[in-house]
């Protein structure tokens, strides 16, 4: 993968449904911009806007049952502006954010 784009995952001990819930409502309080939602298929898509040191991130996010009590979470984050060296370090920013506004959120913590 490129500095272009990068991805994580996080498994979470919490049914689907509320994995892909939580992660509707936390994505537009993490500054980002929800795009769409598939629940069927276990798909959302948003965007971060420009920074001083990027011109903005396309975001995936794949979500997958494990069992009946664990999600994955798939993020793949791709530069808008794939030349733009400087906006690298935003993929893990926006990372960091969606998993643990998710954490806390499904923990009740919001």
């Amino acid at each position: 993968m490129s500095i272009a784009s990068q991805a994580t995952q996080q498994k979470f001990p919490f049914k689907y449904d509320q994995v892909f819930d939580g992660l509707v409502r936390v994505i537009p309080q993490t500054g980002l911009t929800l795009k769409s939602e598939d629940k069927v298929i276990g798909r959302i898509t948003a965007s971060a806007g420009m920074s001083l040191f990027s011109w903005g991130e396309n975001l995936t996010i794949i979500i997958e049952k494990v069992d009946e009590n664990s999600t994955l979470v798939g993020i793949e984050s791709s530069l808008k502006l794939g030349a733009n060296i400087a906006g690298t370090h935003r993929h893990q920013k926006n990372f960091d954010n969606i998993i643990q506004a998710l954490s806390k959120y499904l923990q009740g913590k919001v």
